[in-house]
């Protein structure tokens, strides 16, 4: 199950520019576990935590 920080959920209107710790590290980790389980052969897993980059960058301002 993902759990991120609230943090880092990219919250509507969340502010543009330099991410915090937070922010970096949930990005990391949403990346990190991706692979993993892709690595581990479960791929419905590594689908959610791919699926959560996107919108973690949008968030920010890095994806249109």
């Amino acid at each position: 199950m993902r759990t991120i920080p609230a943090a880092a959920r990219g919250a509507p209107g969340a502010r543009a520019g330099k991410l915090s710790a937070a922010e970096r590290s949930a990005l990391n980790q949403a990346l990190a576990k991706a692979l993993a389980f892709r690595d581990a052969g479960k791929m419905e897993e590594a689908q959610e935590w791919a699926a959560e980059l996107p919108r973690l960058l949008r968030g920010h301002d890095l994806l249109t």
